[in-house]
């Protein structure tokens, strides 16, 4: 396995935070893998933008890397920031990745964000931007550097009518023109990427009814996307298993809802 971590202001000087990124990328092997090029995951943990989960972090990639796809986790930067940290921080992480596919042994056309509540909002709404020249002016890059090939997402904050409070607060600095900038569903277009979404029907932190509404847009828009909705458990269950969990009770209520990685590996595999 690849497995180091960069600091992304080393390599994008206008990045101004310690942003890292992390690879757990599995190696090439002459006796059978010799030359393959992988498909990969940026994995991008929540914590309303006030903190990194771990739980979201390490335990998720290497869910993937255990099914022979490439990843990275991407420690972005907390609040209190400005704007547009911390999206050019994903995007720099991409135009990495593709910059560095041959050293990782990754196909450069098949990249996904993998984000969890605030990361699936990070996720979702660069997802929403990839194309926008502001985000690669800003860091000297090309516009096909910072592109998403899919979208994936565990009960992500979508939209700040239904979100999570403070995840928004944190994310925009209540400024109104952030305000409607950072309402993903707002900005979905036919050009969004292909999307993997999960929830749980009783989420009290963010609820259930972000990802309809962001599944609502992405039908409108003939966007390619999956749904799941499973009814147990809470917010923030990352892996649904004991690699996050320390109360075996917990794992044994939503063990089913491991069920949501073997999907998003399907996902990858099939779609990405």
């Amino acid at each position: 396995m690849i497995n180091e971590t960069i600091t992304l202001k080393d390599y994008y000087p206008a990045l101004e935070n310690d942003a890292t990124l992390t690879s757990l990328c599995p190696s090439n092997y002459d006796e059978w893998s010799a030359g393959k090029k992988r498909k990969c995951v940026l994995v991008i943990p929540g914590g309303a933008y006030v903190f990194v989960s771990q739980r979201e972090a390490e335990p998720i990639a290497l869910k993937f890397t255990g099914e022979d796809i490439a990843c990275f986790v991407l420690k972005y930067t907390i609040a209190p920031f400005k704007y547009p940290y911390p999206l050019v921080e994903v995007y720099a992480a991409l135009a990495y990745i593709r910059k560095n596919a041959e050293k990782y042994n990754i196909d450069k056309d098949k990249i996904a964000v993998l984000g969890f509540s605030a990361g699936g909002h990070l996720a979702a709404v660069t997802s929403a931007y990839y194309q926008s020249k502001e985000f690669a002016d800003y860091l000297g890059i090309d516009l096909e550097e910072m592109k998403i090939n899919g979208c994936m997402l565990g009960y992500p904050v979508i939209s700040y009518e239904c979100g999570h409070a403070e995840t928004f607060r944190n994310i925009t600095q209540e400024r109104p023109e952030l305000i409607g900038m950072m309402s993903v569903e707002k900005h979905i277009t036919p050009a969004y990427p292909k999307t993997f979404i999960w929830h749980t029907t009783f989420d009290t932190c963010v609820p259930v009814k972000n990802s309809l509404v962001l599944a609502e847009k992405l039908c409108e828009n003939n966007v390619f996307f999956e749904l799941h909705v499973y009814p147990m458990g809470d917010h923030g269950q990352a892996t649904c298993g004991p690699e996050t969990y320390n109360e075996p009770e917990i794992v044994n209520l939503i063990k089913y809802n491991q069920q949501w990685w073997q999907d998003a590996v399907h996902f990858v595999k099939e779609y990405l």
